[in-house]
């Protein structure tokens, strides 16, 4: 650890989910660079769509900020690491402020903004009300110690806010630090999973454009930089080293259908020694060249299930890849695709890859195995010993008819279920990891592929 530096910070969290806390992050990001401002942005949560969008403005990878995965002091960690060389930081909300694990408040947004000590504006959709803003916000500020210390109105007129501004402030003693009015055009398509990604929104720079405009027109842009300033001192930490030579080249399949991907995994493997190559599994013929292992992360395989299923070349590529040795993880996403068969609601299917032998099948809900669980190994298999935990995160509409069973999987409520498949070098199942916190998975999966290339050459 160096010296500790202030590393200027916003957190913009939500009063609940849909208040409009991507939509405003998304605008405010775009003001700030639209102002010149060099800007790190980190997602609260398990997400990999936000992240994309606000990668796309900034220029920059977006971090995610776990505290289900991270310690108080990982997470401090994490945004000294990436915040201490650049201007201002901005962190997205996930949920409402309170919700974390359960039905507590543990792991939650609050969580991170104590922990991180960044200064913190709630976000709320006031459409429908007047003066029952001003309770509504007391009871948020003062259910928890925190580091509340503005909030910004969505959904609410000018005049409104004119009225209002005064009032909360006099009542609560906190900074109103603007509006954002309802417009026309300015949406974000969804789906099942969430959002659509950056890459699927034809007009997403037009949006982008509008957003910001919006913000700087109806957010106080110089108030949220002064509160910023606030900020607590954090470590400015020295960045991990990635070792010159590269030990194995592992494939990370990224596409529309393969999308979902922490950074801090991408890095790790790097930091590993693994020489990271990217390539589409529906456009791309074969691996590319000199594959030693094989990175299939989550997205919506689902939507390009015709043209995956067609792609018979990459099928055999990837299958041969496997029967050589060469290990595989297969997260969410990428566990539906090295199955038999993907199983639409209708029942029309497609044939995958058949390297773990079940059928996955499409479901009309959110699957009731979801959210933050953790991993107990019961043998040891070639990516964990037995015994291990491993805290992971599941979300999906889809159901595998066989989930395997090199792990019980238990969810905060106490359910337990057993899951994930290890097939020689393939470890495949819905679970999402997170190498920050496992990170001799990370390690196991680069010997591997090193030793695959030890037989390459």
């Amino acid at each position: 650890m160096e010296s500790v530096k202030r590393m200027p910070r916003v957190l913009l969290a939500g009063a609940n989910s849909g208040c409009g806390k991507t939509s405003i992050t998304c605008g405010i990001l775009k003001a700030l660079v639209n102002r010149g401002l060099h800007i790190q942005s980190y997602k609260c949560g398990p997400d990999y769509i936000d992240p994309m969008l606000h990668s796309h403005i900034t220029g920059r990878d977006c971090r995610n900020l776990d505290p289900f995965f991270s310690t108080g002091q990982d997470l401090r960690y994490l945004v000294g690491k990436d915040s201490q060389d650049v201007d201002f930081s901005v962190t997205e909300g996930v949920m409402g402020y309170y919700d974390g694990v359960g039905i507590s408040c543990e792991k939650s947004t609050w969580t991170v903004s104590k922990e991180t000590g960044t200064p913190t504006i709630l976000i709320f959709n006031v459409k429908g009300m007047s003066h029952t803003m001003v309770p509504l916000i007391k009871g948020m500020i003062e259910y928890q110690e925190n580091p509340v210390t503005g909030v910004i109105l969505n959904r609410c007129s000018k005049g409104m806010y004119q009225l209002m501004k005064p009032e909360i402030e006099e009542k609560l003693g906190i900074s109103v630090v603007g509006y954002f009015p309802q417009k026309e055009g300015i949406y974000i398509g969804s789906r099942h999973l969430g959002l659509m990604t950056a890459a699927e929104i034809d007009n997403l720079d037009e949006i982008l454009n509008l957003l910001g405009e919006t913000a700087e027109e109806c957010i106080d842009i110089d108030l949220l930089l002064k509160i910023g300033q606030r900020a607590e001192e954090l470590p400015k930490v020295k960045r991990p080293e990635v070792p010159k030579k590269k030990r194995a080249r592992i494939a990370v399949a990224k596409d529309n259908a393969f999308c979902f991907y922490y950074k801090e995994n991408l890095e790790i493997l790097e930091q590993l020694g693994a020489e990271l190559c990217y390539f589409s599994p529906v456009n791309d013929t074969h691996l590319p060249e000199d594959t030693d292992g094989i990175y299939l992360g989550g997205g919506y395989p689902e939507t390009y299930r015709k043209e995956l299923a067609d792609n018979i070349s990459m099928k055999q590529s990837i299958c041969e890849a496997a029967q050589y040795g060469k290990p595989i993880i297969a997260e969410c996403g990428g566990f539906m695709y090295v199955c038999d068969h993907l199983i639409e609601t209708d029942d029309s299917q497609e044939e995958m890859l058949g390297l773990i032998n079940t059928d996955v099948r499409m479901t009309k809900r959110l699957s009731m195995q979801f959210g933050y669980v953790t991993m107990k190994a019961l043998y040891d298999t070639a990516f964990f010993k037995k015994d291990t935990k491993i805290r992971v995160h599941e979300f999906h509409y889809s159901k595998a008819d066989k989930r395997g069973d090199a792990c019980e999987i238990t969810k905060y409520s106490g359910k337990c279920w057993n899951g994930l498949y290890v097939k020689d070098k393939i470890m495949a199942g819905y679970p999402h990891f997170y190498f920050h916190n496992c990170k001799e998975v990370a390690k196991c999966f680069v010997d591997m592929a090193e030793e695959a290339s030890t037989k390459r050459c």
